[in-house]
C-alpha cells in the first residue's frame, strides 16, 4: 500500500504528487493534511513526521520523509517512465540540481511569499496570536526566516539571498540550455525538472518570474514545456484557484521593488545577467 500525507497547496507536495503521475502511479491513497488547520500537530501524525511537515510517503507501513527523497524512491520504485539518466555521471549532475534547490530555492520562494502574500497577513494579527502562531513551529530557522521577510519586508537579509537563490538558478538554467537540449539534462524530462518545477510555480503565481526570465528566452521556452507536461496539470501545481487571485494581486504590489532589488544586486555584486 502507498500513501502519500500532503497539502495541497505545498510546493513540497506539488513534487510528490507530480513525481507519481509522472510514474503513472495511480494505486495511491491521499491523506490530506490541512497545514491551516494544524493537522500536521496532530500527535498520529507527528509519528510518522516529527517535524509536522508535508509531504511524508508511507510504503507497506515503511515511512519516507522529505519531498526529494520522496520523488527519488518512487522513481525507483517502478522502472517503468524513468526520471533518472542511467548514465551514472548524468545523474550524479542531476542531483546537482536538485540540491540546489534544496539549498536555495526552496528557501527562496519561501521568503518572498513571505514577503508578498504572508506579511499583511502577520502584520495585521496580534502579538500574542503573531506570537502564538510562531511557537507552533518546529524549525527555529524557519521562524527566524518568517520573522525577518514579515518585519523587513524586501530590506530583509532573506529576501536578499532569495534573489540571489534565483538569479544562479535561472542563470544556470539558461547556460544549459544553450546547447538546444529541450530539458536540463539533454533529451529527457528528469527528476531535476520535477523538484524545480513547484518552486517556479510559485513564483509565476506571485507574478515575479518576468524579474529573471524577461532577459532568459532558453528559460522562459523550458518553462512552457514544463507547464504544458500532462504531470504539471495532474499534480495542480503552482497557487491552487481558491488563492491564485491573491497571490497574484499581493505579488503584483512588490514585483516593481522586487525588480530594483535585483539590479541593486546585480550591481553592488558585479553579476553578469545570462
Amino acid at each position: 500500500m502507498l500513501e502519500l500525507y500532503y497539502y495541497e497547496n505545498s510546493i513540497c507536495s506539488e513534487r510528490a504528487v507530480m513525481a507519481l503521475a509522472e510514474k503513472r502511479i495511480d494505486d495511491w491513497l491521499p491523506r490530506h493534511i490541512d497545514l491551516f488547520k494544524r493537522e500536521q500537530f496532530n500527535p498520529a501524525y507527528l509519528k510518522l513526521n516529527p517535524k509536522a511537515q508535508v509531504p511524508t510517503l508511507v510504503h507497506d507501513g515503511e515511512i519516507i520523509r522529505e519531498s526529494a527523497i520522496i520523488c527519488d524512491y518512487l522513481d525507483d520504485l517502478r522502472l517503468e517512465h524513468p526520471l533518472k539518466p542511467k548514465d551514472r555521471i548524468k545523474a550524479a549532475q542531476m542531483q546537482e540540481w536538485i540540491s540546489e534547490a534544496d539549498a536555495a530555492s526552496f528557501q527562496g520562494v519561501a521568503s518572498l511569499s513571505f514577503v508578498a502574500v504572508f506579511r499583511a497577513k502577520l502584520m495585521a494579527m496580534s502579538e500574542a496570536d503573531r506570537n502564538a502562531y510562531w511557537a507552533g513551529q518546529t524549525d527555529i530557522e524557519r521562524t527566524q526566516r518568517q520573522q525577518s521577510c514579515v518585519f523587513e519586508g524586501l530590506d530583509s537579509p532573506y529576501a536578499i539571498r532569495a534573489v540571489a537563490a534565483w538569479e544562479r538558478m535561472f542563470g544556470n538554467i539558461e547556460r544549459a540550455l544553450a546547447d538546444g537540449r529541450p530539458w536540463l539534462m539533454g533529451d529527457a524530462f528528469t527528476l531535476a525538472e520535477v523538484n524545480l518545477a513547484p518552486f517556479i510555480a510559485r513564483l509565476d503565481g506571485l507574478r515575479m518570474l518576468p524579474v529573471w526570465l524577461d532577459e532568459r528566452p532558453r528559460t522562459r521556452a523550458w518553462w512552457a514545456r514544463v507547464q504544458a507536461r500532462p504531470s504539471y496539470a495532474q499534480a495542480r501545481v503552482g497557487p491552487s484557484a481558491d488563492e491564485a487571485a491573491s497571490y497574484a494581486r499581493e505579488g503584483a504590489k512588490v514585483v516593481d521593488d522586487l525588480r530594483r532589488r535585483r539590479a541593486d544586486y546585480l550591481v553592488q555584486y558585479d553579476r553578469v545577467s545570462a
